[in-house]
């Protein structure tokens, strides 16, 4: 499977770009937080938004427990999935996840910098400062 990373401070639109970086890439599978998802739906996981500590949050985000890790790479296996975006806030943290899921690391790493301009981080940062809005790639029903 072809890794691809997704990485960038927290708060600077990394799920808002997702979507847009996997369909330029044909990467039908995303980790975001703790959850697999492809298109709008949520196939595997927990989402770390729902912890109730931030510390509880982190462990969820890079797949500490084992079953947690497990159902997700068993879903990946499952669906044939051939490429895989990670986001994380750092090289280290989506290399963490990688390695929770059994690959050996991250082919191709995309920076936010890269895919957002400065205005469009800060308009992301300013966003998740005052309204405490985080955006997952997929319905809110979901």
């Amino acid at each position: 499977m072809y890794i691809y990373a997704l990485v960038g401070p927290s708060g600077t639109g990394k799920s808002h770009r997702a979507l847009w970086v996997a369909k330029e890439h044909n990467i039908e599978y995303v980790i975001d937080d703790g959850l697999l998802i492809k298109g709008n739906a949520v196939l595997a996981g927990k989402s770390a938004k729902r912890e109730q500590t931030r510390i509880g949050a982190v462990k969820t985000a890079v797949l500490t427990d084992d079953q947690h890790a497990f159902e997700i790479s068993r879903m990946l296996k499952q669906c044939g999935a051939e490429r895989l975006l990670i986001l994380g806030t750092s090289d280290g943290m989506v290399k963490k996840i990688a390695g929770r899921l059994g690959f050996p690391g991250v082919d191709e790493t995309i920076y936010i910098q890269d895919i957002s301009t400065p205005y469009e981080i800060q308009q992301a940062l300013q966003t998740r400062r005052v309204q405490g809005k985080h955006v997952i790639p997929v319905p809110t029903m979901e």
